[in-house]
């Protein structure tokens, strides 16, 4: 029986290169995102892994019923990449605005764990790993990133608290803190606030930008039962590029 992966945020960055590396393993992909037509392209990409996909807004929560719609079993996996970037100064936060990216980040993630955890009982033997992609702004955001950071916060907090609910139907949660990666939405991020050059991205970090395929591995590596040791940790990828465990 193939295991079943579900990845949001399918279709770019990290969740794209994500997805290909799931592919070489002939796993069972639910891939969500935004863009219908990205998400056809991406499909063709793949040689190996059966494939679904829910094109949806997930601030709209009622893409769950689609995700319901789909006899799903065996699901080894969840990776929360879906994702966007907030710049705004405290007179521009408004009620909805936080609102939308706490849907976004926060409430569809829990939506599809209690999705995932409904599908499973005590005695189901295999694993469960969730993953959720938080960011170093969590602790350290800059001028503007006050509600993203509060989100991303949000994320880690809720990891941490279900990792010991679920544990008992051998489910487990990781966090994993990317610094800036070279995305389409570190771009984005770049011309809102004001950086000319792409170059200059490179001068933030010690060892540059972090190449998507690195936190792809990473996540890989978490989505494996050769780490089952790790639960309810934080994976942070520091402005050296090195990969720190923070209990």
């Amino acid at each position: 029986m193939k295991s079943t992966y579900i990845i949001t945020g399918a279709t770019s960055g990290i969740g794209k290169s994500l997805v290909l590396r799931l592919d070489a393993k002939t796993n069972h992909l639910i891939l969500l995102a935004r863009s219908s037509e990205n998400l056809k392209k991406i499909s063709k990409f793949l040689k190996f892994a059966s494939v679904e996909s829910i094109s949806a807004d997930l601030t709209d929560l009622t893409f769950m019923e689609k995700l319901k719609d789909l006899e799903l079993n065996n699901i080894r996996g969840f990776v929360h990449c879906a994702g966007s970037e907030s710049i705004l100064p405290l007179r521009l936060i408004s009620y909805d605005k936080f609102d939308s990216l706490m849907r976004l980040h926060v409430y569809s993630f829990v939506e599809i764990v209690k999705f995932i955890e409904k599908r499973k009982t005590p005695k189901d033997s295999y694993l469960t790993s969730i993953i959720a992609l938080s960011s170093i702004a969590s602790r350290d955001g800059g001028v503007g990133q006050t509600i993203y950071s509060a989100s991303k916060a949000s994320l880690e907090s809720i990891c941490k608290v279900l990792s010991k609910e679920l544990a008992k139907k051998r489910i487990r949660l990781n966090t994993v803190l990317p610094g800036l990666v070279d995305t389409e939405m570190t771009e984005r991020w770049r011309r809102k606030i004001g950086i000319k050059n792409k170059s200059d991205l490179h001068n933030m970090q010690l060892n540059g930008l972090i190449d998507p395929k690195e936190v792809a591995e990473l996540i890989i590596y978490l989505l494996n039962d050769l780490s089952r040791q790790i639960v309810g940790t934080e994976i942070k990828i520091d402005s050296g590029g090195s990969k720190n465990k923070i209990f």
